[in-house]
């Protein structure tokens, strides 16, 4: 079943083709009520609201405004969905089926129906645009700068890739560190060869090129490093998955290295230059059964979401002066002229 949104006028056309040619469709992932761990302040994160908007609400008005993306579907409880999206154009509404695995698996059948005179191939080879509700400090700038990077990566590679995984570098990050007696947010790390960077929430994907897609749902369920609990667990899943035994020894090295990064000694070094992006993208290409590739963003606002009800309270309080660094970045970047 498919809810179309309370406007079902399409997106406004864009004056040049998108980055891959044409407009990519996006699907936002906007959760569930029915897990309490993930419920901030009693509620789904898509709902609570900064500066009169609902998190979902900042998400989908960026990606209409956004000149590379096309049609939206939105995932989740539907009859919340339908007033926080009111006189959105070109929104899809999708009834939520359980956890992000199978919500996710919805959207990408709606929107594959939709396309149902084109040919199997042709649909599954459609890249996608995908994306989790709760950010904020999304710009529609932001977006196109990712698409254009991915579809630059995707033109370079041998073959079009299952996923493109967004990451952000810690330069982008660090506007948003705590100072003196102001609240930030400062998460870890990964320790790599090539930077410090973080994992964003927004991707590129071919979802039927993944042979081994249920491991999302594992790898997302765990995916709190700073957690040992869950890298234990993680670890473990990985060595009954299809090539996971080198995703697990990088996981450990991984880990082993953020342990090791304040005394910066030789050991940390030689771990650090051993951690490279090439070995990432084999190690988790391996794991999910298609090509995964890494495109580092410099918007460090698509990786800060509201992780936890602290997080939420600082993003709420500092808003304002995080969404002018954001525009200060599409200014530099020459976006902001670009959606004005």
């Amino acid at each position: 079943m498919v809810t179309t949104g309370p406007n079902d006028e399409p997106k406004p056309s864009r004056d040049k083709p998108g980055a891959y040619g044409a407009p990519v469709d996006a699907i936002v992932l906007s959760g569930t009520h029915q897990n309490t761990r993930r419920l901030i302040e009693g509620r789904n994160k898509a709902f609570l609201d900064i500066e009169g908007r609902p998190l979902v609400r900042h998400v989908v008005d960026a990606l209409v405004s956004a000149r590379h993306v096309g049609d939206i579907y939105v995932v989740g409880p539907v009859d919340d969905l339908e007033p926080a999206l009111s006189g959105c154009p070109g929104v899809t509404l999708v009834p939520q089926e359980g956890k992000l695995l199978s919500n996710g698996w919805a959207a990408v059948r709606a929107m594959e129906a939709a396309h149902a005179d084109l040919p199997g191939q042709v649909v599954a080879e459609r890249p996608l645009l995908l994306i989790s509700c709760d950010l904020p400090l999304i710009s529609p700038g932001s977006v196109d700068d990712f698409l254009e990077r991915a579809a630059a990566l995707d033109a370079r590679d041998p073959e079009s890739n299952a996923m493109i995984v967004g990451v952000a570098e810690e330069a982008g990050l660090r506007p948003f560190y705590p100072r003196e007696n102001v609240p930030g947010l400062e998460r870890p790390l990964v320790q790599l060869h090539e930077g410090l960077m973080r994992l964003s929430n927004i991707y590129v994907a071919r979802p039927r090129k993944l042979k081994y897609s249920e491991f999302l749902q594992t790898s997302f369920s765990l995916r709190k490093a700073k957690d040992w609990h869950n890298v234990a667990k993680l670890v473990l899943s990985l060595f009954s998955q299809h090539g996971g035994w080198f995703a697990a020894w990088m996981t450990c090295r991984l880990q082993l290295t953020a342990m090791l990064r304040h005394g910066q000694g030789r050991l940390y070094r030689r771990l650090r230059r051993g951690n490279t992006l090439e070995k990432i993208e084999k190690g988790v290409s391996d794991v999910l059964g298609g090509p995964v590739r890494v495109v580092v963003s410099p918007y460090g606002g698509l990786s800060l979401d509201a992780d936890d009800e602290e997080d939420f309270r600082v993003l709420r309080a500092r808003y304002g002066e995080w969404m002018a660094v954001v525009e200060a970045l599409d200014r530099s970047l020459g976006r902001l002229d670009e959606h004005e």
